[in-house]
């Protein structure tokens, strides 16, 4: 799963403007009582967030950033609660102290890198390398941390992701993709997604990622096809009109982006699955393009103030263009949830449960 990836749970990813039709209508069975397609849904408002957003940031500088902690829990409270699924809304069940914790242990962190490098650039050099090395735990824990602070109907999700294939997931893989010139990057990139959604899981029902690496090297060379396509033409255009050269080549960068996002988005919600049930991603590229341009159009002109309705936009349209396809009915699957999380005693805490903000 992963800023409701764009605004929550499904954030990445859980964060998008269609309008979203509604739950009731969209649960329809498909005609001989198949699956059904259950739509995601949000339903927050720009400005309900902007006064959500104003007092975070007013009283983060008051408290030089000790509050950002609570305004994390606030505006992910506030994400969750406005996300939904089959009528019901997602939880964040994390405390801003929790939050509070983990930045303070990535604030030391950065302070000791800070020092050592102004004393003993050496030392700072090490430091570095030690907190590049500790990326893998510093995921898991963060990933974990996520999900089971992450609920939907009573039911807390998990993650029981292990450092070791986090190494090989985020160190080796890439790696491996930079010795052999980009030629096993998308590779690593499908090994990636794979260690994050199949060590995934609702309840004890875990997600899984059914997507080979074919698909993500028919992506990747696409993308190196446009890119060499569009940076040429913006080349040969600028060398004969430098002005309109610069206003294509950020276009054509804006493009580029749009259409990796929307393929990708849908090529990782389309391989993935939770116990039988599937999930679809319709991102298009126009509308997702047309999304971005309002978004930064919006910023500049406000300097920096449309960010609030900017993220419920993504929000909305994430919302919008991803279904979740139930092979059965729901309410079944979540009572079993439940009951087997309660025969195992519940979720064991983590001695080392706090979110580290790096």
């Amino acid at each position: 799963m992963t800023e409701a990836v764009h605004t929550g749970v499904f954030e990445g990813a859980l964060d998008s403007g269609v309008p979203v039709p509604p739950v009731a209508a969209a649960s329809a069975a498909i005609a001989g009582g198949g699956p059904r397609v259950l739509p995601f849904a949000f339903s927050g408002k720009g400005f309900e967030f902007f006064r959500i957003w104003i007092v975070n940031v007013l009283l983060s500088i008051v408290t030089l950033g000790v509050y950002s902690a609570w305004a994390k829990v606030r505006t992910q409270r506030y994400f969750y609660g406005n996300t939904s699924l089959d009528g019901s809304s997602f939880e964040y069940l994390a405390t801003p102290m929790q939050i509070l914790k983990g930045r303070l242990i990535a604030f030391a962190l950065f302070a000791a890198y800070a020092v050592a490098d102004s004393l003993v650039p050496l030392l700072g050099a090490a430091l570095m390398l030690l907190l590049i090395l500790a990326t893998p735990w510093i995921v898991v824990r963060s990933l974990a941390f996520r999900n089971r602070h992450s609920a939907w109907r009573g039911v807390r999700f998990g993650f029981d992701g292990r450092v070791g294939e986090a190494v090989k997931a985020l160190l080796l893989w890439p790696l491996a993709g930079v010795l052999t010139l980009g030629l096993l990057m998308p590779l690593a990139m499908q090994r990636q997604q794979r260690f994050v959604i199949d060590n995934s899981r609702y309840g004890t029902s875990r997600f899984g990622f059914e997507t080979g690496a074919r698909p993500f090297y028919r992506l990747f060379l696409l993308l190196l096809l446009a890119g060499a396509v569009g940076g040429g033409s913006s080349f040969l255009l600028g060398m004969l009109f430098p002005p309109l050269g610069m206003l294509a080549a950020a276009l054509v960068y804006l493009g580029l982006f749009a259409w990796s996002k929307t393929a990708f988005t849908n090529l990782v919600f389309g391989g993935s699955a939770l116990d039988g049930h599937r999930f679809v991603a319709r991102y298009a590229f126009g509308s997702y393009l047309m999304l971005m341009l309002g978004n930064a159009l919006g910023m500049v002109l406000t300097l920096g103030l449309f960010y609030p309705w900017a993220r419920v936009r993504n929000a909305r349209y994430a919302a919008g263009h991803i279904d979740f396809v139930a092979e059965d009915e729901l309410d079944g699957f979540v009572a079993a949830q439940r009951d087997a999380v309660s025969s195992t005693g519940g979720e064991v805490a983590d001695l080392f449960d706090v979110d580290i903000g790096l």
